[in-house]
């Protein structure tokens, strides 16, 4: 009997663990919500211009994850996203210009970072705590190339306005 449920419970445990993805894999279906493909259609003066617009985004995979460390900003609205760690433990902060002045919107504890795949625990300016996750992203198309940081899930900025999806651009040096 005790070597049936010793059996049994194995067989329980590795079927959870096939289950569970891992963190390449979650890095890689989380890029992949960042691609998009369209086709844009102009007409001017009856003539039709068409134009297929493809943008690819995959994980953005350091070997040395103080690399990610940087700022990162959606673009055109004054929202930021710090990620540092130049003390030797991570701190992450979402923050944007309202009224001419910068606030916080949150931030993150128990950063994780790897294979591209960012988990931490984000805790909102009223001090509520949700499971948070992310993924750097290289996204290309069309002659350019740009490095960020994505998210797939709701997260209410700076400004008041919420978003469910966005993807923050690095900033150059």
């Amino acid at each position: 009997m005790k070597k049936l449920v010793v059996v049994m419970m194995q067989l329980v445990a590795f079927g959870l663990a096939s289950f569970a993805q891992s963190a390449k894999q979650k890095a890689e279906q989380m890029a992949s919500e960042f691609n998009k493909e369209k086709l844009k259609t102009k007409e001017k003066n009856g003539v039709v211009t068409k134009k297929d617009v493809k943008v690819d985004a995959r994980p953005d995979v350091l070997q040395d994850a103080s690399g990610y460390s940087a700022t990162y900003e959606l673009e055109g609205l004054d929202q930021y996203f710090t990620l540092d760690n130049s003390s030797g433990s991570w701190k992450g902060v979402f923050s944007g210009n309202k009224d001419g002045k910068t606030s916080t919107a949150a931030t993150l504890k128990n950063i994780r970072i790897q294979d591209g795949l960012l988990t931490a625990t984000l805790i909102d300016k009223d001090g509520k705590e949700k499971p948070f996750e992310a993924v750097f992203i290289i996204r290309s198309g069309d002659g350019y190339e740009a490095r960020g940081i994505g998210f797939t899930q709701e997260l209410l900025l700076a400004n008041g306005w919420k978003f469910d999806k966005a993807f923050f651009k690095r900033q150059e040096l």
